[in-house]
């Protein structure tokens, strides 16, 4: 998979065969989705408005996408929110709690996020593949926080341990957040952080996380 690719993971492929696609117009297609999607919303969006904003063809369009539903999902990963955090490095800690604060928190050009997934309760298409892309970015994530914790002496989480993890960060995110995506307070993110997420990543409360490594998960 080429570099446009792990991008825009909704993206096709380029052909084969013929002409190599100018990959310049994939930028010019995803940014003409986001501003649509900010003066539109999903529902009146259709790909023949983006093709236009974007001065391509239909043609072009759907050479790289063929349904709105991934269009739109590899626009909104391209905003911050699905973008990986900047970690203070300070602790595991507080490594942890910044992710948890990104994802549950979403800052850049929170209009289209969040009508985005308002829209996505009533276009399962939309729900399934801006879900899939969501769950995709948080357990990456926390598999690199999980490295961070092995090298720190802790035993490492299987991979069924992570996705548990993965499921537990998200739903909480989202309980937290309630159905309009409301940002969630600092206070109530360091209380998950230090009393939940901490003791499934390392077998320790954050008050704790000096004492011996411990294997994670109760095991």
């Amino acid at each position: 998979m080429n570099d446009q690719q792990n991008r825009h993971p909704h993206r096709l492929p380029p052909a084969e065969r013929g002409r190599n696609q100018d990959t310049s117009r994939d930028e010019l297609i995803i940014n003409a989705a986001l501003e649509l999607l900010g003066t539109k919303g999903y529902q009146s969006l259709t790909m023949t408005d983006v093709a236009a904003h974007a001065g391509v063809s239909k043609a072009t369009l759907y050479r790289r996408w063929t349904a709105k539903a991934d269009l739109v999902a590899d626009a909104v990963a391209t905003l911050d929110s699905l973008n990986s955090p900047r970690y203070p490095g300070t602790s595991l800690r507080d490594d942890l709690l910044a992710l948890v604060h990104h994802a549950g928190n979403c800052t850049d050009r929170p209009e289209i996020v969040i009508a985005t997934m308002e829209m996505a309760r009533l276009h399962p298409e939309l729900y399934r593949t801006l879900a899939e892309r969501y769950s995709t970015f948080v357990r990456a994530e926390l598999s690199k926080l999980s490295a961070t914790a092995t090298h720190a002496g802790y035993m490492a989480l299987s991979e069924v341990e992570l996705d548990i993890l993965g499921d537990t960060v998200i739903a909480l995110v989202a309980y937290y957040g309630g159905p309009a995506g409301a940002p969630i307070p600092s206070e109530r993110l360091a209380k998950v952080v230090d009393h939940l997420l901490m003791l499934m990543l390392t077998g320790t409360r954050a008050s704790t996380e000096a004492t011996t490594p411990k294997r994670a998960m109760g095991r």
